[in-house]
């Protein structure tokens, strides 16, 4: 093999075994990120159940900025804030969540109960009606339109709910 040639074969397999040495040291950069990021939800979590949703709020916006695809990190973050009366933040987070998953009804039924919070019983009720028809074998989007509708006067649209959810949680 000619000189010439056996640098350029040298340098060329340098350069697939330093890609790979990338690779391998990508790979343990994004385990251990998303180990970081994991820890932030747990920590997260722990804050909620013990009544401290403005810490929940804290981590959770740490881990986003490490993960922002990750779209559990927004469901929780938006019941952390619609938990600190936080609402329109809270709208935003469970926005960004459906944007995220749009075929997850959880979404809707999580924004659902945040503009039910504050009143807004037409956009609770289209996003309770949109998780039903995602998922109408589930009883929760029933048990929150039976919720919306009471809250609403309509008596006889909340009992038809509630009889259908407690039917599909047997």
């Amino acid at each position: 093999m000619l000189p010439a040639m056996r640098t350029l074969v040298s340098r060329s397999l340098c350069l697939v075994l330093l890609s790979g040495a990338l690779t391998v040291l990508s790979q343990a950069a994004i385990a251990q990120s998303s180990k970081n990021v994991d820890d932030l939800l747990l920590q997260a979590q722990n804050a909620m159940s013990k009544g401290h949703p403005e810490d929940a709020v804290s981590l959770l916006r740490r881990a986003i900025d490490q993960a922002p695809e990750r779209a559990d990190l927004y469901l929780l973050r938006s019941r952390a804030r619609d938990a600190s009366g936080k609402y329109e933040a809270a709208i935003e987070d469970a926005s960004k969540y459906i944007a995220l998953k749009p075929d997850d009804a959880a979404g809707y039924l999580n924004r659902a109960r945040i503009y039910a919070s504050q009143e807004k019983n037409d956009e609770a009720l289209r996003d309770a009606d949109k998780a039903i028809a995602m998922a109408p074998r589930e009883p929760d989007g029933y048990f929150r339109r039976a919720d919306i509708y009471s809250v609403m006067g309509k008596t006889a649209e909340a009992k038809a709910d509630e009889a259908k959810a407690a039917e599909l949680d047997r």
